[in-house]
């Protein structure tokens, strides 16, 4: 590690004098010597990490050296499987592998199982979807024939509330007249009735 040398100025009024440093130079002064004493302490901890694993595989090698050391033995693998032969009844033999049966479904019933789940997700999702569709174009058509027809259908009804509304009134007159009249009868009966029985 070298540190940045300083050149003597010439000799000036009997004693040496050196430029006055700028702050960037003893900053980056600074900076070196902090990183040049980093640099030793890495160097100290790797190498007391290097003794530190050197003795223990010293003394890991002591132990070793001082015990019996048993030899392992691997397990054996287990032996491949054998074909297995049938006979039938007639004499014929047929064979089957092992492992004939490990891809038993076909890649076609692999194809409608994932079809069959796709349109399954397709009518739940689109089933709600195509009612809410429907039910907006029934809003809609509706909305249009309900403002040509329903404004007949209203001014029809009008007419017939308002001749219903005449009839009942002369219904009424017609209760009016009838009970006047038997309230009159009534008054003249009263008044002849008195007289008789006076008598």
């Amino acid at each position: 590690m070298s540190t940045p040398a300083t050149t003597a100025m010439p000799f000036q009024g009997g004693a040496a004098s050196t430029p006055p440093a700028t702050t960037s130079e003893q900053a980056h002064a600074r900076e070196m010597q902090n990183a040049a004493r980093e640099l030793r302490e890495a160097i100290r901890n790797n190498v007391d990490q290097k003794l530190i694993q050197a003795q223990a595989q010293e003394a890991a090698a002591a132990a070793l050296a001082q015990t019996r050391v048993f030899q392992v033995t691997p397990p054996t693998p287990p032996e491949a499987p054998h074909p297995v032969v049938f006979r039938r009844p007639n004499g014929e033999t047929f064979t089957i592998s092992p492992g004939a049966f490990n891809n038993v479904v076909p890649p076609q019933v692999v194809d409608i199982s994932i079809a069959f789940f796709v349109t399954l997700a397709v009518i739940i999702i689109g089933l709600p979807i195509a009612r809410a569709f429907a039910r907006r174009m029934d809003r809609r058509s509706a909305g249009g024939q309900m403002s040509s027809d329903m404004g007949a259908q209203i001014a029809h009804l009008n007419q017939a509330v308002d001749a219903i509304a005449v009839e009942v009134e002369r219904i009424s007159e017609g209760q009016r007249y009838t009970t006047r009249l038997l309230t009159e009868q009534r008054e003249a009966s009263h008044q002849t009735l008195p007289s008789a029985v006076n008598r």
